[in-house]
């Protein structure tokens, strides 16, 4: 399994505010199976101002997408966000757009990689009434840098256990292990910024977030999607 994310001086913890919110949990998969399917017709644009890390580029795929692109509402979403966050720390970007060729890709070779189903961890393209997510271009996966260096957030990307599950570390107390309470806060304020620049969360993997599709619909309280899948 590779190794994506540093893990976190300790000391970060002091560069943290002290009051933030707990995470809203995300909106359930019944929920956002409920959701219709819209179109707004927004483009596909580049990533730019914030930092792309390709962690997927250092695996030999051969459907990935030459360029990262997201959707232009959910990238200015993300930009947003950045700018809320304390003085160095940034957001980097990890994956976005996927065509679903390179979906199918990734879901087999993390099959092949565990020897199982992935379940809800990596979007099936068999799948008929749930929506894929990042071939909406309206998902990214992404995490915080500190000084430019992209960390950890009590589970690296692309672990797929209870460790990544976005409430994974909200019921640690004040005077629990210091790594779980960094990852505690760490996650609050990707969480705050995020939320409130209009992006959803995804229960199971705290780098997934969103903006136009099915689940953030649901978690937003509207009925239909504002995207569906692009597969140019």
């Amino acid at each position: 399994m590779n190794r994506w994310l540093a893990d976190p001086d300790l000391l970060i913890r002091n560069r943290i505010p002290k009051d933030l919110p707990p995470l809203r949990p995300a909106a359930s998969q019944e929920d956002a199976l409920m959701v219709a399917r819209g179109e707004n017709g927004e483009p596909l644009v580049p990533i730019t101002g914030v930092e792309v890390k390709r962690c997927y580029a250092e695996i030999d795929f051969t459907e990935m997408p030459p360029q990262a692109m997201l959707r232009a509402g959910l990238l200015d979403r993300i930009q947003r966000a950045q700018t809320a966050l304390p003085e160095g720390f940034t957001i980097v970007v990890l994956d976005g757009w996927r065509t679903r060729d390179f979906q199918g890709e990734l879901l087999n070779y993390y099959r092949d990689l565990s020897g199982g189903d992935m379940g809800l961890f990596v979007s099936d393209p068999s799948w008929s009434q749930r929506m894929l997510p990042h071939v909406s271009g309206g998902a990214v996966d992404l995490t915080l840098a500190v000084d430019g260096v992209p960390v950890a957030m009590g589970s690296d990307f692309d672990v797929f256990d209870e460790s990544s599950f976005l409430l994974a570390f909200e019921d640690v107390p004040d005077d629990g292990d210091p790594a779980r309470l960094l990852a505690k806060d760490l996650r609050r304020l990707l969480g705050k910024v995020l939320v409130d620049a209009g992006c959803a969360p995804y229960p199971l993997e705290w780098w997934h977030w969103s903006y136009g599709d099915q689940l953030w619909a649901a978690f937003a309280g509207e009925s239909v999607t504002l995207y569906s899948e692009i597969d140019d």
